[in-house]
């Protein structure tokens, strides 16, 4: 036995994740990150039970005793490190090392790991000596304008975006009870209400105030005013539109006449009303507060009909994820549905004078839609359902290129979902003429516009934005050597080389930013789905019907498929190629594989849950959900990107297809199928003869 009582005490140290319900464990966890609040701030112990219920909470153990642990999240495009905590005792001792490499090791097929970590912690030779880089910094929310450092551990795999830079998504408005708590430490709700500040969200909260906040504030007779006011003073404003917020009061009015007879019935309830319609007018999915009394009157119908979501403090940062991802897929009305689109003629430019830029001068944009008219590029404007124009964009081929010379989106409640449409149009458009890469040069494209790009893969250039498409599906080096030659030809740098077996989570980033790239030799998984033809037109937007497609499904680029939990369960991400069956409301396509998706999540959980967490993406109401259920159970597939195949592939060809690979034609669910033959079917349904 060693003599170094340090080498000792390291070969009995072990690393393993938490096991769910173990609360023991998880408050052991705990109470070693309480004793580093100064630097890890306050996270609610039910983001520790959380993390656990998702394999995401990595315990060191010397013997039985827990010394240390990683508490970290997954996101679509890599690990984010939330805690990295070792005993006092037990540092110096390579533990933390150890914690991190397992977590390199457990989750390799992503793109690497990311931490946020403020500079005054003099914290950097740590990081750099765990295998971290600096990659970029950012304000704090504290009020001595503190910096993060942005730290970054790659796993190795092609980075096309260095995208650890990432967008604010969530906006949320906060009532008083709120802010109450921020201005008074030692309320009782103030720890979890001042993790909503923490610097570990700081990314992917942004926290508004309605006018709601400001006049109930307004209200208060005592000292507790001024110290609210200072706790809101860098919070952005946001404006409501007085009609729309009317509207959705009598609505809200209108739905708790049974449960509620009378709502609202005191000076509070007028402002918690008033405080859920100034957020449904801004266009928000959340509004955080502490009073359960509000949730619990206002929450259900705020959701069902506005898809507004009240919640506590501590919910909001244990759901973060799934927040940010609900605001990146808000549901609205799409273009062929409620909404429309058309081309733009010499009359129309007075009525889009409301898509001036920032900073940019009225007769400037004018003169950018005149010089468009006179070169006689197609500007197209998209309208909803009453005729105001909500945007405008131009596009054309030149040089192999797909030119944007204008993009721009109005700033209504919807201009953040409207933003990532477009711009997955603008990829659409770009197969279509054969572009390889997508060239953004409005100098004053809208603000929903640039993040919607930038979270989609775009490149800032000198010029403005760039981002590959790449219609290939082959393997890594034939996509490798398209996407040098887009480079080439659009003057970019040469990205780097892919490699052939990749992680399945490394293809499926490569295939989402180089859209519609398929990277066959990955070890990215392809399913061949049933759908009825009931359903698929207003999950696919296929067939079309003479009733047209469920708004609320339209304008998503996200959407979700129910079944039961039983047989094949596919696993995320992967591929979808989707297989319509014949009947249902209409007859005018014959069975067949009519599109291809990209599966983000898989999610299993009751009935219940599941339709409230996805109500808003789905065709399936509560009742049908439930019918698919097994022992309680259900399961969603999350999908998203659905590339409609310019030429079904039909049950006749779809045969023969499967004959030549030994595969299945019809699957009766989820059907994993080979590469080979996802291959052949996507290249079929991509012929136009």
């Amino acid at each position: 036995m060693s003599s170094d009582p340090l080498q000792a005490v390291s070969q009995t140290i072990t690393i393993a994740p938490a096991r769910a319900g173990d609360a023991a464990a998880v408050q052991s966890a705990v109470k070693i990150g309480n004793t580093a609040r100064g630097t890890l701030g306050h996270l609610p112990f039910a983001a520790y039970e959380d993390a656990a219920q998702k394999g995401c909470l990595l315990l060191a153990r010397n013997g039985q005793e827990i010394i240390g642990y990683a508490l970290y999240g997954l996101t679509r495009a890599h690990v984010r490190l939330t805690h990295l905590c070792v005993r006092p005792d037990y540092r110096g001792r390579g533990i933390a090392r150890q914690l991190v490499e397992r977590i390199v090791e457990e989750r390799a097929g992503c793109p690497g790991i990311r931490a946020s970590c403020r500079h005054s912690y003099g914290l950097g030779k740590m990081w750099a000596s765990l295998g971290f880089s600096q990659v970029a910094e950012r304000p704090g929310r504290s009020d001595d304008g503190h910096i993060l450092v942005i730290w970054w551990r790659d796993h190795g795999h092609p980075n096309l975006l260095s995208r650890q830079e990432e967008l604010v998504l969530v906006r949320a408005a906060v009532d008083l009870n709120v802010v109450r708590a921020l201005a008074g430490p030692h309320r009782k709700d103030a720890a979890d209400v001042r993790a909503l500040m923490d610097d570990q969200i700081v990314d992917r909260l942004e926290l508004v105030r309605t006018a709601a906040l400001n006049a109930e504030i307004d209200t208060i007779e005592s000292s507790l005013r001024a110290q609210c006011t200072r706790c809101i003073r860098d919070m952005s404003s946001v404006q409501s539109s007085t009609a729309t917020a009317g509207e959705a009061r009598n609505a809200i009015i209108a739905a708790l006449e049974q449960e509620a007879p009378g709502y609202p019935l005191t000076a509070q309830d007028m402002f918690d009303l008033r405080h859920a319609c100034d957020a449904i007018a801004a266009g928000l999915n959340v509004l955080i507060t502490s009073d359960r009394r509000m949730i619990k009157t206002l929450g259900p119908a705020c959701e069902q009909r506005f898809g507004l979501r009240i919640m506590l403090p501590v919910d909001v940062i244990t759901h973060l994820d799934e927040l940010v991802r609900a605001e990146a897929y808000r549901p609205a009305g799409l273009l062929g549905t409620a909404w429309n689109s058309r081309l733009l003629g010499p009359g129309d430019a007075a009525r889009a004078g409301h898509l001036v830029g920032d900073g940019e001068r009225p007769k400037a944009f004018q003169d950018l839609l005149g010089s468009l008219a006179r070169d006689q590029r197609e500007r197209v404007g998209v309208l909803d359902p009453t005729g105001y124009m909500a945007a405008v964009y131009c596009a054309f081929k030149q040089s192999g290129e797909l030119v944007v010379p204008l993009a721009r989106v109005a700033p209504v409640s919807l201009s953040d979902t409207l933003a990532r449409q477009i711009i997955f149009l603008l990829r659409q458009l770009a197969k279509r003429v054969s572009a390889s890469t997508i060239r953004l040069t409005d100098d004053h494209v809208s603000r929903s516009l640039r993040l919607a790009a930038l979270e989609d893969g775009f490149q800032p250039v000198a010029d403005g934005l760039v981002a590959y498409c790449l219609n290939v599906c082959g393997t890594a080096e034939e996509i490798s050597h398209r996407a040098v030659l887009a480079a080439r030809n659009a003057t970019l740098s040469e990205p780097p080389l892919l490699r052939s077996v990749m992680p399945s989570v490394a293809a499926a980033e490569i295939e989402r930013v180089w859209w519609p790239a398929k990277v066959i030799d990955s070890a990215l998984a392809s399913y061949l789905v049933p759908i009825q033809q009931a359903y698929s037109n207003d999950l696919l937007g296929i067939p079309e019907t003479l009733d047209g497609r469920r708004d609320q499904l339209g304008l998503s680029r996200e959407h979700v498929y129910y079944r039961g939990p039983r047989g094949p369960r596919p696993t995320a991400p992967s591929r979808l190629l989707w297989y319509m069956s014949g009947g249902g409301r209409t007859r005018s396509q014959s069975p067949g594989v009519i599109a291809c998706s990209q599966l983000d999540a898989v999610v299993t959980g009751e009935p219940q849950e599941l339709h409230s967490r996805f109500r808003h993406l789905g065709v399936w109401n509560e009742q049908q959900i439930v019918a698919a259920a097994h022992e309680g159970q259900v399961q969603a597939l999350v999908f998203t990107n659905t590339e409609i195949l310019p030429r079904p592939v039909g049950l006749r060809l779809l045969r023969e297809i499967a004959a030549r690979h030994g595969e299945q034609p019809t699957p009766q669910g989820p059907l994993r199928i080979s590469a080979e033959y996802f291959s052949a079917i996507y290249r079929a349904g991509q012929s136009q003869s």
